[in-house]
């Protein structure tokens, strides 16, 4: 079989004839069954989310094989005689939950969640309710399956390296014993091969490195996790500097990078067998950010998520100093039933290199917006609600207060991951949805952020909200994350997105550092570094004159960029040419500034090889105020505070149709609050000008 879709879980039917199978030929995980006589494929199930993993069903005629029902996960059994299926065995939100089938009872073994771990438990198809777990708490056990005979359970546990360990356990009970391995018996013979990277002083270098040998096959650590970038399709690990693999004889290719800001260095070495090869590569920084002042930040990972690996905060070291990222935040987050990494929340660690991590929370509150709380040190409850999520308690709930919680405890709350597309939202609001209290909580809110870089959603989308916020006045911060997940191998490096702050009297301690991103004295970036200042030295954060005023820009990139533009209260002022990869370029002139709002600057389009991972280069400066911090133009104003209402009047009809009879009024007084607030900006409407706010706001259909 060779397609280019995924294709997964092969299972042979009892007597040998059929193969069944997952594949996402039509875009989505199902399962398939192929008659290898005729070599004639069938689609056997379609149902919500994904189908895989399928068994065989002993001593039956059937199938079972797992659902992702959201929020549920469920194992069917496929009845080909009777056409029935039904659910066997049902469990909450549990990514990394796999099972199999007994091979002559109707016995499954399968891992199930208990809080952040899986546990293994035999279960009778029969009488899914009675369970016999195998394993003791605290495990995190994945991938079980049973032996030839039946009498035990194998499974899969990761070591304190991300290592695996293959544990095999009873069937009716029992301790778990490690599977001893007494000899590695490789398909070809082995020999050494010693990677050492280093700075361009001889020093040796932290760096993410992927190894794979001239046949296309990859190279994994033995100590630490690694990891498969999506955008480029290179496996890669990190190297405090040197690090010696056992690998097959042959001629290899190894790549090294330390961050967005690096150019990726390239070797090649022959390994014999039974002998030592070497590759010793030096790394090129462009921009040496701490040199200059900065600290970097990822402000949106996730430290486990169902992933292979566990991952602790000191886990993460290696990939921060690897990736040249000063300070990390991942979220602890809510499988609805599952509070992951809630006990962590609050925790930090600083690294003796001066690379910290610490532990902050997202609210997942799915309907009405994710909210990342950056710094928070304990948590805000709920963890989720919204019309269709489960409710304890009142279902009269608001984001609302999480940004009161989050004023109260010092925590900087972000809309995260907002805006899916490119498209101006506020062109078809429907098309492109804005989260549904995003508008309200900016507009009310002094103390809430937007975040305009993530890997899983447009830059270029959302900052068309950012600047209508900015335009009214609000100085809502922009933030940056990665979204990634380190305990998952598909993932994008962390600091993929980041941003980059100016370090206060040399400061660079996490809260120094937040400080400065509330401020604006940053810059945003998927890769590019982009520094820019006008008037008298004014930078990110600070307030410059109007009028005539001379502006200069530095953009650094080791990927090309393809523009750069000056924006001036949210429109382009000036159109640049960007850079070649590799390249550093000094711009300047001079720009007209009207009596008051903003200026800004951009970097987009290009890229898409290492050391970056995101699809566009992407780069934006924090506003720098026009007067002062906040200024408005009045007619700027008021077309943004007419597209807001929009907003507000499109997200208040979307969740009343959700809510339906169920009263919120806790909501609907932030919608009414928010409303009024911006109707205060909005100038007359001249008679017949079917331009201005107030006209646009009549014939601008608000749902679909």
């Amino acid at each position: 079989m060779n397609s280019p879709a995924i294709e997964l879980d092969p299972e042979f039917s009892a007597d040998g004839n059929l193969l069944y199978y997952t594949s996402a030929r039509n875009g989505v995980l199902s399962i398939w069954r192929r008659d290898l006589a005729s070599g004639r494929d069938e689609q056997l199930t379609d149902l919500r989310r994904t189908e895989r993993n399928a068994r065989r069903a002993p001593n039956s005629d059937g199938l079972l094989y797992l659902n992702q029902a959201y929020p549920s996960r469920n194992v069917h059994l496929r009845d080909f005689v009777e056409g029935a299926d039904r659910i066997v065995r049902q469990t909450g939100l549990a990514m990394a939950m796999s099972f199999d089938a007994h091979p002559t009872e109707r016995s499954i073994v399968l891992n199930v969640p208990d809080g952040d771990d899986y546990h293994i438990v035999v279960a009778d198809t029969a009488n899914p309710v009675a369970e016999r777990q195998l394993t003791p708490p605290g495990s995190y056990a994945l991938m079980p399956a049973f032996g030839a005979d039946g009498t035990d359970v194998y499974y899969v546990t990761p070591d304190t390296s991300q290592q695996f360990r293959l544990m095999r356990v009873p069937t009716v009970g029992g301790s778990s014993q490690e599977v001893e391995v007494r000899e590695w018996r490789y398909a070809s013979p082995v020999g050494e091969l010693t990677i050492t990277t280093e700075d361009e002083s001889g020093k040796p270098a932290p760096a993410r490195i992927s190894v794979r040998r001239v046949d296309g096959h990859a190279i994994a650590a033995i100590d630490g996790p690694t990891y498969f970038d999506p955008q480029n399709g290179h496996h890669y690990f990190y190297s405090g500097g040197q690090v010696t693999l056992t690998v097959p004889a042959g001629r290899y290719e190894v790549m090294a990078a330390r961050g967005p800001l690096s150019l990726t260095a390239t070797a090649t070495a022959r390994v014999r067998a039974g002998r030592a090869g070497s590759a010793r590569l030096t790394i090129k920084r462009l921009w040496d950010a701490r040199a200059a002042g900065y600290v970097s930040a990822d402000q949106h990972v996730h430290l486990n998520a169902d992933g292979v690996y566990r991952m602790t905060l000191a886990d993460t070291l290696p990939l921060l100093a690897g990736e040249d990222l000063d300070q990390l935040f991942p979220m602890s987050w809510n499988r609805l039933d599952r509070y992951v990494d809630e006990p962590l929340l609050g925790e930090s660690l600083t690294s003796p290199e001066g690379y910290s991590v610490q532990q902050s929370q997202e609210v997942r509150s799915n309907f009405h917006g994710h909210v990342g709380m950056i710094g928070a040190r304990k948590a805000f409850f709920p963890w989720f609600f919204g019309p269709k999520m489960p409710r304890f308690g009142s279902a009269d709930r608001s984001n609302g207060e999480a940004m009161a919680f989050a004023e109260q405890n010092d925590i900087l709350p972000t809309y995260v991951h907002p805006i899916a597309l490119p498209q101006d939202p506020f062109d078809d609001l429907a098309a492109n949805p804005i989260p549904l209290e995003l508008v309200s909580d900016a507009v009310l809110s002094d103390n809430i952020g937007i975040e305009l870089v993530c890997m899983w959603t447009n830059p270029l989308g959302i900052a068309e909200v950012w600047y209508r916020l900015l335009n009214v006045g609000q100085r809502t911060v922009a933030t940056s994350g990665t979204d990634m997940f380190t305990d998952f191998q598909r993932t994008p490096a962390a600091g993929t997105a980041r941003l980059y702050a100016e370090a206060p009297d040399r400061r660079r301690d996490i809260d120094s550092i937040l400080s400065q991103v509330r401020a604006g004295r940053t810059f945003l970036t998927t890769g590019p570094a982009l520094l820019f200042s006008i008037g008298e030295d004014a930078r990110p954060g600070d307030v410059t004159g109007l009028g005539e005023q001379p502006w200069q820009l530095t953009l650094i990139s080791s990927e090309p960029v393809d523009v750069v533009e000056i924006v001036v209260n949210g429109e382009v002022v000036e159109l640049l040419e960007g850079v070649r990869g590799g390249e550093t370029r000094v711009y300047s002139g001079t720009v007209s500034l009207p009596d008051n709002g903003w200026i800004a600057a951009r970097a987009h389009g290009g890229g898409g090889e290492w050391p970056g991972m995101a699809v566009d280069q992407f780069a934006h400066s924090s506003p720098i105020w026009i007067g002062s911090p906040g200024s408005m133009e009045p007619a700027v104003a008021s077309r943004a505070a007419a597209d807001l209402i929009m907003a507000i009047d499109f997200s208040e009809t979307k969740a009343r149709k959700a809510y339906g009879e169920t009263p919120t009024p806790r909501l609907d007084a932030r919608f009414a609050a928010a409303r009024e607030k911006l109707e205060a900006m909005l100038l007359p409407d001249p008679i017949g000008d079917p331009a201005s706010p107030q006209a646009a706001r009549r014939t601008t259909p608000q749902n679909n």
